[in-house]
Parts: C-alpha cells; sequence; structure tokens
C-alpha cells in the first residue's frame, strides 16, 4: 500500500495519514463516526510494518522466493540466455525484479530494466535504447534505434561488458514487443554480447515466439498459511513488536479472503491494524479482519455473504461461505 508525500504528513487513499514527528510516528485514522490518534510507540512499533517498500531489509524471503532469487543469480552470473518469472499479480514478480537489479549491479553488470505495461514495441525499444545510453529521443525512428543500439552492444561486447535486460508486465505490453526481445537477443549474439533476458509475466505458458530462448522458467506460487503468518509475525516484530499481534484466527482468516496473494496479504492486515486503532485492542483477531474487510474494501471486492458493518469497524459481522472471493488487484 503506497504512501503519498502530502506536505508533512503521508496520506493514504483509505482514510488514514501517516505523521512522521522526530522520534516517532503517529496514525491519524479518520472515520465517518470516530476520529482518533494511533501512537505507533503504544503498539511497540518503530516504524508501520505493513508499508509497500521495496528495500531490501524490509523483503520478506519466503523458501520460493530464496529459491526464485538463486535461479535468477544464477542466469546472471552464467550470463544466460532468458530466464521467463510467472505467477499471478501480487505474487511478488516485480519485487524479484527489483532485487534481481540490485545484486546484479552489484556483479558488475550493466542492468536495463522495463515496465512494458501499455507500452508498444517502439516505446520498449526507446526504453532499452535510452538505458543503454544509446544517443536517441523521443524523435528516433525505429530504424535509428536499432542501429544505435547495433553499436552500442558491439562496443559493450569489445570491453567485455555484460548486460542483464529485465521486462516487467510483459504480457501488458503490444504484442510486438515479444519480436522485439527477440530481435534483441539475436543482435547480442551477432556482435558476441553477453546478454541475459529476463521476462516476467502473469500467464503460466511460455509465448510461443520465445519458447526457443528461454532456458529457466521461476513460477511463483501464492504464499501457504504458514508463510503468510510468518510474514505477519515478522512484519510487526522488524517493526518492533515483541509480542504477537495478530491472532492465529485472524491471520488464516487473512489467508483465506486474500488466497495467498502477498500484496492483498499486505492490504487486509493495513486494513485491520488501522480498524482498531482507535480501540483499546490489544491483538487483532478474527472479527477485527472481518470488520476491516466489510468496512473499507467496495462491495465488489468483498467475498459473497459478507455483510458489511453499519458502525464502526469492530462490530460483529455475519460469517461468509467457505468460497471466498478475492480482493482487489
Amino acid at each position: 500500500m503506497g504512501l503519498i508525500p502530502l506536505g508533512d504528513q503521508l496520506v493514504c487513499g483509505i482514510g488514514w495519514a501517516c505523521r512522521r514527528g522526530s522520534d516517532r510516528e503517529i496514525i491519524r485514522y479518520h472515520h465517518p463516526e470516530r476520529d482518533s490518534i494511533m501512537d505507533l510507540a503504544s503498539w511497540g512499533f518503530r516504524y508501520w510494518p505493513f508499508d509497500r517498500t521495496f528495500a531490501a531489509d524490509r523483503f520478506f524471503a519466503s523458501p520460493q522466493h530464496d529459491e526464485a532469487m538463486s535461479r535468477l543469480l544464477f542466469l546472471v552470473e552464467e550470463s544466460r540466455r532468458c530466464g521467463l518469472v510467472t505467477g499471478a499479480a501480487g505474487t511478488g514478480k516485480t519485487y524479484l525484479m527489483s532485487l534481481t537489479q540490485q545484486r546484479a549491479q552489484r556483479l558488475g553488470r550493466m542492468v536495463v530494466r522495463c515496465d512494458a505495461t501499455g507500452l508498444t514495441c517502439e516505446e520498449v525499444l526507446l526504453q532499452v535504447a535510452t538505458a543503454s545510453q544509446v544517443p536517441c529521443d523521443l524523435n528516433s525512428t525505429a530504424a535509428q534505434l536499432w542501429y544505435g543500439l547495433r553499436a552500442r552492444f558491439a562496443a559493450l561486447s569489445l570491453i567485455r561488458q555484460p548486460v542483464v535486460l529485465l521486462i516487467d508486465h510483459l504480457d501488458s505490453s503490444d504484442g510486438g514487443v515479444l519480436q522485439a526481445i527477440r530481435r534483441l537477443n539475436q543482435l547480442a549474439d551477432l556482435v558476441g554480447l553477453k546478454l541475459t533476458i529476463v521476462l516476467a509475466v502473469t500467464d503460466q505458458v511460455v509465448p510461443a515466439l520465445l519458447q526457443d530462448m528461454v532456458e529457466l522458467r521461476i513460477e511463483l506460487n501464492p504464499w501457504s498459511v504458514g508463510e503468510t503468518s510468518q510474514f505477519i509475525h515478522d512484519a510487526t516484530r522488524q517493526a518492533g513488536r515483541l509480542q504477537r499481534l495478530f491472532t492465529e484466527e485472524a491471520i488464516q482468516e487473512i489467508q483465506e479472503i486474500t488466497r495467498g496473494i502477498p500484496t492483498k496479504i499486505v492490504l487486509l492486515a493495513n486494513l485491520s491494524l488501522l480498524a482498531v486503532g482507535g480501540n483499546e485492542v490489544q491483538v487483532v483477531t478474527r472479527d477485527c479482519v472481518e470488520a476491516a474487510a466489510a468496512e473499507f474494501l467496495p462491495q465488489a471486492q468483498r467475498p459473497g455473504g459478507f455483510a458489511p458493518s453499519p458502525a464502526a469497524g469492530l462490530s460483529k459481522t455475519k460469517r461468509r461461505p467457505s468460497s471466498v472471493g478475492m480482493l482487489g488487484r
């Protein structure tokens, strides 16, 4: 859940704000029927535990993410041709790409990273050329970009500089991007450049155009309830809280609603903790999680049969059937 700077406050679009003081942070929680201040120190926190951040020291490395990172580093270190990271939206592909970029740079690789969401082939090509330090601008033609990339790749090959190309959200781009990736790979082979390409997609099927290129496929799955529990407890403990804050029943409820999707777990854990901020509650229970989902999530995003709370966020809510829906992306 991102925080949007606004003056001396950090404001998030679910009705709360975080004011950063010199020695501690205070959460101001706004609600139509109540307005209260939650001092992070009262929870034992040094900082808010469920911020969405790409800081390496805040990354929760589940066993599958550790394995995925090891495989990606193998690709980079051995200068292999292409790796494909697959997984549902919210399973951590972008996080993994960010960590790969950091670690590849520490290994001395030149890293070119591109988010292909909604981009055409020409836009992706321009981003790659710009990041590769090819002289170009918005008026450069495709032919000029390809010529510049060939010259740049040849120069990098002469100084034996390996390159890592990271393209995120490939399946959200124009279909011509696949052809451009093949051509980049062939161009690197032509001039003898060690180019490693890592692609991230939600579709589990390898695109036909890339099947002969992909040497390693890495799949990210939703977390198990054990991984969800470990993440929540680790996040609160690292933030400074020594005692357990979420009950196991609350964590099980979060797991059922989110189906183990990490970004949705972060969202619902945030909402649950914020919902009890103005109440003298020592732990987050299953009822707190239910109430937070009922109060804050749009009707279309709530599981069927889960009635919204009419008053403050901690009133008793109706239990939903075992078949639950998912939070929005």
